[in-house]
């Protein structure tokens, strides 16, 4: 399973820090800020995305910086930033299109 360094947000919730793990059926998201320090852990599966794309204008951005955008049927939108630059985001984008409920249903 391969892994990113990444920074994301859910709809309106917190900035949170750590590792995307593309997994054979969802994405992974692990990091600090769980309840009572523990560690937070958190799966997205790929048939609830409907759409993924880079999100440049002011609403998509984190910390400033274009973000990888993911419309889910439930849950709202989800923001995910790289730490290593804009070129990892335009490749999640890429694997992810091939992954979701949209390219499933094709």
């Amino acid at each position: 399973m391969e892994s990113f360094a990444v920074v994301w947000s859910e709809s309106a919730g917190p900035v949170r820090a750590g590792k995307l793990v593309l997994e054979t059926g969802a994405l992974r998201f692990e990091g600090s800020g769980g309840r009572y320090g523990a560690p937070f852990v958190h799966r997205v599966y790929y048939e609830d995305i409907e759409s993924v794309f880079v999100g440049r204008g002011n609403g998509d951005r984190l910390a400033g910086r274009p973000a990888l955008v993911l419309d889910r049927a439930v849950g709202g939108r989800l923001r995910i930033g790289s730490v290593n630059g804009v070129g990892v985001l335009t490749e999640l984008a890429s694997r992810l299109g091939r992954l979701t409920a949209t390219s499933l249903a094709v």
